[in-house]
């Protein structure tokens, strides 16, 4: 049988589980990222959950013409509500907005406490994700930024079984540029970030220039915040 395709994204975010272990994907769609994990041999025990009849419905259909039904359960329900504490060691969300992921994180704690990895990729909102990860003591051993179909994305490869000792945590100046774009980006002065960075640069320039014609205080508020982010993207961009 043909190998199944994955966009880029969904297949960034598949290819970075740990081999060998128990999944869970969150807001699984149609299963396909279950079906890639199991085909080729990442894991063998997949729980596909999402909260939509719908998509669970075209699921149950994928999953059973590729023949993976006694190795892909799907579950029906919010979030992590679906997952029992000690049943996976790794936890996928995907295509979701930072706040909700970490909500849903939030809820389903003691399954992500008995997990070993979670692997996130967050459609918005991923300063505050970082900060949330760093917050509970964990550690992004890894981040890919990618480009697919015209838009960027960020991949997250986080550890929870151990707390992250980073120096750069307690540095003031520092940390924000690392919560915003990424430690493990910027050290691996990487290309894609670096693109993105100039292009969001360009745009940032354009909109103070606008909002400094303006004479309203909530112009001028506003055209500081943006000047800080231009300062962090100066900074980063030398780090790269």
């Amino acid at each position: 049988m043909k190998d199944i395709e994955l966009s880029l994204r969904m297949k960034t975010v598949a290819d970075m589980v740990n081999a060998g272990g128990r999944v869970c994907d969150i807001g699984c769609d149609h299963a396909f990222v279950s079906i890639y994990l199991v085909a080729n041999g990442i894991s063998d025990r997949v729980i596909a959950s999402d909260v939509r009849t719908g998509p669970c419905a075209i699921a149950k259909e994928n999953i059973d013409k590729w023949g993976y039904g006694d190795r892909i359960d799907l579950r029906l329900g919010d979030g992590l509500s679906t997952v029992k504490s000690g049943e996976v060691d790794s936890i996928i969300i995907a295509g979701m907005g930072g706040m909700l992921m970490t909500d849903i994180l939030d809820s389903g704690m003691d399954v992500v406490e008995q997990a070993k990895q979670i692997v996130l990729q967050p459609q918005s909102e991923i300063e505050h994700v970082r900060r949330y990860v760093y917050g509970h003591g964990w550690t992004i051993v890894d981040e890919r930024m990618l480009v697919d179909a015209g838009k960027y994305y960020v991949v997250m490869n986080i550890d929870v079984t151990h707390a992250d000792a980073e120096e750069w945590r307690n540095k003031s100046e520092i940390s924000d540029i690392y919560y915003k774009y990424g430690y493990a980006l910027m050290n691996r002065h990487d290309k894609v970030l670096g693109e993105y960075l100039h292009g969001k640069k360009e745009s940032l320039k354009a909109i103070v220039s606008g909002l400094r014609k303006s004479d309203t205080e909530n112009a001028a508020r506003r055209a500081a915040e943006l000047e800080y982010e231009l300062d962090c993207i100066d900074k980063a961009l030398e780090y790269i």
